[in-house]
């Protein structure tokens, strides 16, 4: 092979690895815009120390605190791509006044989460965020003694956490909610499912969600 012949073949591989590098960088630059979604964090307004009713002595239903966040119409047309429920804090009367308590979200379409439905032990709860992303599940428990090893946020739950062994069937996890509108009220339910002397109040929870895409 010639000198010649061998200098083209030199420049064409020189081009090619520059065109396969551009190539990759425009990709890696696309899939940052693509994934790069802002996350809103939305309070709510909670009364504080709202009283968490005890369930009656025969009960036709649970007597839930209702509590709801807007979302505004700056967000018409935004699709959920992720959602945490945030900063949920309970504060109990008694040592196991936590164990009676079920909490729900729901989205301004109706769709629902069961959050946790009588499975925390202990007198208070949090601030305690729920976020599927994170690895760290709830040890039920004042001390690490579960065998899980990602079962490590303890009683009282400060700290962030999945919903793993807290809800119910198909109503969980938070992805439940992925898809849906943003735009609307969303409604934190938080109730007693016992009747006894033990009694709690909800002292805060919000909620942050980050857009998926617009709505067709």
């Amino acid at each position: 092979m010639g000198p010649r012949r061998r200098r083209i073949r030199l420049v064409v591989t020189v081009l090619l690895a520059i065109s396969v590098a551009a190539s990759l960088a425009a990709g890696d630059a696309a899939a940052k815009k693509k994934k790069k979604h802002k996350a809103t964090v939305f309070s709510a307004s909670v009364i504080a120390n709202t009283p968490i009713p005890d369930q009656p002595a025969s009960p036709d239903r649970d007597i839930p605190v209702v509590s709801t966040v807007t979302v505004g119409k700056k967000f018409k047309g935004k699709t959920v791509g992720d959602v945490n429920v945030t900063g949920i804090q309970t504060t109990g009367d008694q040592a196991t006044s936590a164990g009676d308590l079920s909490m729900s979200l729901s989205a301004p379409s109706g769709r629902l989460v069961v959050l946790e439905a009588t499975s925390l032990g202990g007198q208070s709860i949090g601030p305690l965020t729920f976020d599927d992303d994170t690895p760290t599940s709830i040890c039920d428990s004042p001390t690490l003694t579960c065998a899980d090893p990602d079962s490590t946020l303890i009683r009282p739950f400060v700290g962030t956490a999945n919903l793993l062994g807290l809800s119910q069937g198909d109503l969980a996890p938070l992805s439940g909610l992925n898809g849906v509108g943003m735009k609307g009220t969303w409604t934190f339910r938080i109730w007693d499912n016992s009747s006894n002397s033990r009694t709690s109040t909800l002292n805060s929870w919000g909620v942050q969600i980050t857009s998926e895409r617009p709505v067709k």
